[in-house]
């Protein structure tokens, strides 16, 4: 063999002794480098395995959906006999709001009774039941379907409040009336989706409760779900952004209102942090001890 080293002129034996020594080295510097890569595969595959078996953390876990009924009150500074509370756990847990407000679509179309949704559980509450629990009477969708029909059309607009009596709520759960709101729009294979200005709901039912007031049977108290929380209404700190801002707002600015708590129903931890953080940041309320 024959080359150049350094600027060296080499032959014979010692141009295949450099030879082999380069080519060795370069080979054993790859075997070296593969042996590196495969033991990043290994410890990569192994913190695969165990995030795995860990349960998620931090921003990841998933919302821890409230069992328990407690109450989250805020005095509101300017009004110091008005109130926002924060309820949680499932609605069949609450007896202490006159009025509740069901988020209903725009065509007022309860849903089913054994269906997971407040819709449901409010249609059902408020039905006369028989021995086995089968509905005989049902009550609330009756009377909601009537003043549809007096209406003479098949849709509301978005945020309109219908109201209709509790039915069997009224013993059982202390509810003198239904408002509801139309705050979401159905749409043929899609599905409903929330309404814009979703918020509208909030202000609207507000101003229902003064307009329909009866000092027979005052309500002065009333129940809100958490309208938009859900990922297709941007999530639960954009909807307490927009609904608590709102009733601050209205609770501020209408002395004479008869609401004086306006209570919100939270369904997870995410939901209450969100909205303890809307209240709190706000500097407009002052927490009270827990209920």
């Amino acid at each position: 063999m024959n080359g150049n080293i350094f600027g060296f002129s080499v032959g014979g034996a010692v141009a295949l002794f450099v030879f082999i020594w380069w080519f060795g080295t370069r080979a054993s510097m790859k075997a070296q480098r593969l042996d590196e890569l495969n033991d990043e595969i290994r410890a990569l595959q192994e913190d695969l395995e165990k995030a795995q078996r860990t349960p998620r953390t931090g921003t990841l876990d998933p919302p821890r959906v409230f069992r328990e009924t407690d109450v989250y009150s805020y005095r509101i500074k300017k009004r110091r006999k008005k109130r926002i509370a924060l309820i949680t756990g499932n609605i069949q847990g609450v007896r202490i709001a006159d009025i509740w407000v069901n988020s209903e679509n725009t065509n007022m179309q309860m849903s089913r009774w054994y269906e997971k949704s407040v819709s449901g559980t409010i249609r059902y509450l408020g039905a006369e039941i028989d021995d086995g629990g089968e509905v005989t009477n049902d009550l609330i969708q009756i009377e909601l379907s009537e003043k549809m029909a007096k209406l003479k059309r098949g849709s509301v607009l978005p945020a309109t409040i219908l109201v209709t009596g509790s039915g069997r709520l009224k013993k059982t759960h202390n509810v003198k009336t239904i408002f509801h709101a139309a705050s979401v729009i159905g749409q043929v294979g899609s599905g409903f989706r929330p309404i814009e200005n979703i918020e509208y709901c909030v202000k609207n039912a507000l101003e229902k409760a003064d307009e329909v007031r009866d000092d027979k049977e005052l309500c002065t108290t009333i129940l809100f779900p958490l309208f938009g929380a859900g990922q297709a209404g941007g999530g639960p700190e954009a909807a307490a952004m927009k609904l608590l801002t709102v009733a601050l707002e209205y609770l501020e600015d209408h002395q004479d209102t008869v609401i004086d708590t306006i209570y919100f129903q939270i369904w997870s931890d995410n939901e209450l942090q969100a909205c303890r953080k809307v209240l709190e940041d706000s500097g407009r309320v002052e927490a009270e001890e827990k209920e």
